[in-house]
This record gives C-alpha cells, sequence and structure tokens, in this order.
C-alpha cells in the first residue's frame, strides 16, 4: 500500500504531476498533517511529496516507528534530498519503488534533537540565509562578498568542546562548521574526502583564523571550480570526525541548521546510526562506513592561551598578528643583540681583517668567510624592529652599535691598506665601486630574510647573516681601504653601496616585522617614512649607475661582432668619460692604415648616434 503525503495547497499538483505514475497501484492521498488515527500497515511506504520544514519533524516520526519512506522532489525541498542523496525525478523515484523489497538504512545526524540533512553553521561568517540556502557557486560568491562588506565587525568567540563526556578543547574561533558528508557544501568538498552517510561519524570543522587574509585565501581556494578537495587541512582549520559533540559558550550560541536560525545554551550533536529507513537508492546506498568509520581529531593549530584570549578582545585584523608569546620571545632576543659588547667588536674586527685580505688577494673564498663571521646583522635587525614598534631605547641602542661597528671596520680596513703597499684595484674590489639599483635588489631580499629567520623559530639565524654580510662587510672594507689610499673614487663608491644596502635591509626588515604581525601601522608609520625618504636620496645616484650600464650594453650589443669596412670589431669595451671611450680589436686581412682606422671610428658614432674616442688594437686575420 502506498500513501502519498502531500500538503493542502499542493494537492492540484499532487493529481496532475504524480498520481498518473501510480495507475494501476494501491495508493492513498493523505493529507498533511494526517489524522492522530493514521497508521500505515506493515507493507505500507509513505511517499512524501512535502517542504524542508515538514520532513524535519516528519522523518524523525517515521524513524521511531520504522516506517519506509520514499522523498520525492518537491519545489521547498532544498536540503533534504540534496543531504539524503536522493537524485532523479518523481517517475523514476516512484517506479524503483513499486514492487522494489529492497530498503536502504541511512544514519542521520541530529543537533540538540533537531535532524541535520546538509549542515550546521555555529557563529556568523557561513551563516546562509534562506535566499541562498540552495547552495552554488554563484551564490557561495554572493554570501562571501557579504561577508567581506562585514569583516571589520569578525572576532572569535569562546567554545568548550567535549566528546564523550570527556573535555577535548577550549578554544576560540569564528565558527563551526559541521556536516555529515562531504556533498553538504562548497567548502566541505574542499576540506572532507569522500566519506560515507553510513559510518556512524559526522565533521566538526572549528574555523580560526588569526586575520583576514588567510581567511580570504581559503575562500577563494574553497570556489576554485575543481572538483577535487585541498588534501591538506588550512593550519587555521581544526578537524574532529566523532560520533557525538557537545559545544558550550559563555553566551547563547546562534547556530544554523539547514536554513533554520536557532539559538541554545549548548549544543549536543549526535549521529543516529541506520535512523532513515528508504524504499529507492540514493547515492550513499553503495558505500558503507567500515574504512571511513574511525574518529580522528586535528586540532593542533587553534588558539589557546594567551593567543585565545586575545582574538577574542578584538575584532579580527586584515594582517598577521603576532601572540604575545612570539613579540615577548622575538623582542628579548632582539633587545639582547642591539647590544655593543667585546664579542661583537672583535667578530667585526676579525671579519673586516679577513674582509681586507682577501679584497687585496682578489680571492672569493676568503671573503665569504669574512661574510660568515660578520655580525652587523644584529643590531641591523633590531634597528628594523625599533622603528616598526617606534621603539626609541632599542633605536638608540641599535644605532649606537651600527655606528660603532661601521667605524671600527672603516679604521681596521684603513690600517690593512696602509700597512700593505699595494694599491692596485683588484676585480673584487672594482666590483664593489659602482653600485646600481641590482645591489638595491640584494638589500631588499636580504632584508626579508633577516627578519622572516629572526621571526620563525625553526629557520636558522645564521642563513640570514651570511646573506646580510654579503651586502655589507665587503664594501665597507672597500670604503676603508679608500680612506687608507686617500682615495675619494674608492671611498664613495663603496660607502654608497653600503648606505644603500643599510637602508634597504632596515626598510624591508622592517616591513617584514609589520606583515608578520609584530607591530601596527600606525605605530611604524613614521619610521617607515624616514626610511623611506633615505632610500629615494640613495636611489638617484644608484639609478645613474643603473642606466650607465643599460648605456654600455647597448652600445657593446650594436658593436660586438659586427663587421665595418671588411673588418670585425671584437672585445668592445666601454669607459664613459666626454666623449665615451670605445676600447676595442680590429680584425681584417691586412695592417690598418690611420685613414682606414678613422672611417671605421665615424661609422661606429653614427651607429651609436654619439661622439666617441676610440682606442683600437690591430690584428690581422690569416
Amino acid at each position: 500500500m502506498l500513501y502519498l503525503l502531500h500538503e493542502s495547497a499542493d494537492i492540484d499538483t499532487v493529481k496532475a504531476d504524480l498520481v498518473p505514475f501510480l495507475v494501476g497501484q494501491d495508493f492513498e492521498l493523505v493529507e498533511f498533517p494526517y489524522k492522530s488515527n493514521f497508521e500505515p500497515g506493515d507493507d505500507a511506504v509513505l511517499l512524501l511529496y512535502l517542504p524542508d520544514k515538514i520532513l524535519r519533524e516528519l522523518i524523525p516520526e517515521a524513524a521511531r516507528k520504522d516506517w519506509p519512506l520514499g522523498i520525492l522532489p518537491h519545489p521547498e525541498n532544498k536540503f533534504t534530498s540534496k543531504g539524503l542523496g536522493i537524485t532523479g525525478d518523481a517517475e523514476e523515484l516512484i517506479s524503483e519503488m513499486i514492487g522494489n523489497e529492497e530498503e536502504h538504512q541511512l544514519d542521520l545526524l541530529f543537533c540538540n534533537d533537531t535532524p541535520v540533512f546538509q549542515t550546521v553553521n555555529i557563529g556568523d561568517i557561513f551563516i546562509l540565509t534562506e535566499k541562498n540556502a540552495q547552495r552554488n557557486f554563484f551564490n557561495e560568491i554572493v554570501q562571501i562578498i557579504r561577508n567581506i562588506k562585514k569583516a571589520s565587525s569578525l572576532s572569535h568567540n569562546p567554545y568548550e568542546l567535549s566528546s564523550d563526556d570527556e573535555k577535548m578543547l577550549t578554544t576560540s574561533a569564528l565558527g563551526i562548521v559541521v556536516v555529515e558528508h562531504a556533498s553538504s557544501s562548497l567548502i566541505s568538498k574542499r576540506l572532507v574526502p569522500d566519506t560515507s552517510i553510513t559510518d556512524g561519524n559526522f565533521h566538526a570543522f572549528i574555523i580560526a583564523p588569526q586575520n583576514l587574509l588567510v581567511l580570504l585565501w581559503f575562500f577563494l581556494r574553497s570556489l576554485w571550480p575543481k572538483k577535487k578537495n585541498m588534501g591538506r587541512l588550512p593550519s587555521f582549520i581544526g578537524s574532529i570526525k566523532t560520533s557525538n559533540l557537545k559545544i558550550k559558550d559563555s553566551e547563547p550560541i546562534e547556530h544554523i541548521i539547514d536554513g533554520e536560525k536557532y539559538t541554545a545554551k549548548e549544543l549536543f550533536l549526535e549521529v543516529h546510526q541506520k535512523e532513515i529507513l528508504l524504499k529507492h537508492k540514493t547515492t550513499y546506498s553503495e558505500k558503507t562506513g567500515d574504512e571511513n568509520g574511525k574518529k580522528s581529531i586535528k586540532i593542533g593549530g587553534l588558539p589557546t592561551g594567551q593567543t585565545r584570549k586575545e582574538l577574542m578582545k578584538r575584532s579580527l585584523p586584515i594582517m598577521p598578528r603576532a601572540s604575545a608569546e612570539q613579540f615577548e620571545d622575538l623582542f628579548t632576543v632582539l633587545r639582547e643583540n642591539a647590544k655593543t659588547s667585546w664579542a661583537f667588536m672583535v667578530m667585526m674586527v676579525l671579519s673586516t681583517l679577513i674582509a681586507s685580505f682577501g679584497l687585496f688577494g682578489n680571492s672569493s673564498p676568503v671573503i665569504i668567510g669574512a661574510m660568515i663571521l660578520a655580525p652587523i646583522i644584529s643590531p641591523i635587525v633590531s634597528f628594523a624592529m625599533g622603528m616598526v614598534r617606534y621603539d626609541v631605547s632599542m633605536l638608540k641602542t641599535g644605532f649606537t652599535t651600527i655606528t660603532a661597528g661601521t667605524l671600527v671596520s672603516l679604521a681596521f680596513a684603513a690600517a690593512v691598506s696602509i700597512i700593505i703597499p699595494l694599491k692596485i684595484i683588484t676585480p673584487e674590489i672594482e666590483a664593489r665601486l659602482s653600485p646600481t639599483l641590482l645591489d638595491m635588489g640584494i638589500a631588499i631580499a636580504s632584508g626579508i630574510a633577516a627578519a622572516y629567520a629572526h621571526a620563525k623559530e625553526g629557520i636558522a639565524k645564521s642563513l640570514a647573516g651570511v646573506a646580510i654580510a654579503v651586502a655589507l662587510v665587503p664594501p665597507l672594507a672597500v670604503a676603508g681601504i679608500g680612506i687608507g689610499w686617500w682615495n675619494w673614487e674608492v671611498f664613495s663608491g663603496a660607502i654608497l653601496l653600503y648606505a644603500t644596502n643599510l637602508a634597504g635591509i632596515i626598510m624591508f626588515a622592517g616591513l617584514t616585522f609589520l606583515i608578520l604581525g609584530f607591530a601596527p601601522f600606525k605605530r611604524a608609520k613614521m619610521g617607515l617614512i624616514y626610511t623611506f625618504l633615505i632610500i629615494l636620496l640613495v636611489t638617484f645616484p644608484l639609478s645613474l649607475s643603473f642606466n650607465r650600464i643599460m648605456q654600455e650594453a647597448t652600445i657593446t650589443r650594436a658593436l660586438e661582432g659586427t663587421t665595418i669596412e671588411n673588418t670585425v670589431l671584437r672585445d668592445v669595451r666601454i669607459r664613459f668619460g666626454s666623449p665615451v671611450v670605445v676600447s676595442l680589436r680590429l680584425v681584417g686581412p691586412e695592417a690598418m692604415e690611420p685613414d682606414k682606422i678613422h672611417a671605421i671610428k665615424e661609422k661606429i658614432e653614427e651607429r651609436i648616434e654619439q661622439p666617441v674616442r676610440l682606442e683600437v688594437v690591430s690584428a690581422i686575420e690569416f
């Protein structure tokens, strides 16, 4: 016997669209709410053409009375069918149930005795209104845009979670998303592997970002149109897979169950196994829970202790913000590093001496050894932190130490240049006399590396020390040699390189600390402005040097390997002056006469469109 349950308002639709599929069958139309004496027989099947609101009440009752069900598509059935994996049209479902003795049992999740067909959304960031309860890609986009507009008001709420009457965790989060299987939402599809609705468990995802950037990135990844899940849980999301979970808060908990809003002092979620008896297949009918039935807890990245308390005091920041523990540990180290000590001065002297000898000996390995020993990274990073925190004490201490190290290095490099009776500009010295914008790039990368390595405990500090020393110790030693030789060109070129790298490193180390959350932007603003102005001052001569390099490369490309007057131009070198000096080797089949060389000079001037002074070496090719 088939009983087709419907609301009185749907009687015309039922007679027109559903009754024709029941011709020849023993059936009865039952208007809901049905009479109290309604008792189907043992062989009866209930066909439900009802909206979600009624199904939420009727299905638990049917489960208690072991009524076999068939759930038909209804315009207001947006959660039940999708949540239970029911697909197909009414004709297909009815034809499958007629004469079919097979039954399918499915688990059902309950939240405070209310059945959950898709999701429970706790908190205010994943809440779905009835208007877009039917989830799809574009509805999720609209919802995320709405949430971004509310971003300034997002904040963490405290939650206490327990399972099987054992306390599991006290944390804070923006919200918690509870799903029984992967198909419940677009987000759960990215986080949950292919799961079964008959494994006796559900998934609870605790969303606890500590800044808005990571949350926005997670949203974008969740909405990217791909079928596979992320594979790896984001660090700010905790995951609990269990059969029951109790959630408490100091305030009443606002939550949404399948589009309906509720408020409760605490939530108790529990899976009732084999709760629903269906007479037709679902997408979960062939899946069993044997493989996925194990419980799992992944909550290592959730905030606890002082971090939890800080997140509940204020709205969620846009940028990352370091916790009190992280800041205290790093600040203690940097305060100590900013101080001038005998150990620092001795290592500066030794690294300068080694660098100076390496520069005179034109030995790259020796210079690298000096880089490794150089300790000047410590006060520079401390000064950068003092700048963004506007900590006057740290700024003064760091400045004093940097100045002392610089002066000592210059003095000892000058002493070495006086003692050594060689006044030869080696290639290693020459390489540090013409700084360009490329050197600013080195300073930027070095500053970021220094700050990041100090902020992250897992990275060896020596890595940043080597990177910084590459940009500081050698030019500082060359500047000292220029003082010893009383050579302004050597000193000015090297000290410009040193100043450029120092300013760039401080600026971008400070920006890195700012991005990592160790200082608010309001406090860092003035220090960053002053450093930026210094960078602008040194960028002008750097851009001139870079422009000269570009001109040199352009002239070299225009002349190298070309043939003029049956003569090939080789080994082209450029020296800037008034006019530009072009030094090259002329290779031809016979000795060069002055008139021919003069003709070649005129052709070169035409090609590069400027006058030149030509220096040539003539070679005969046999």
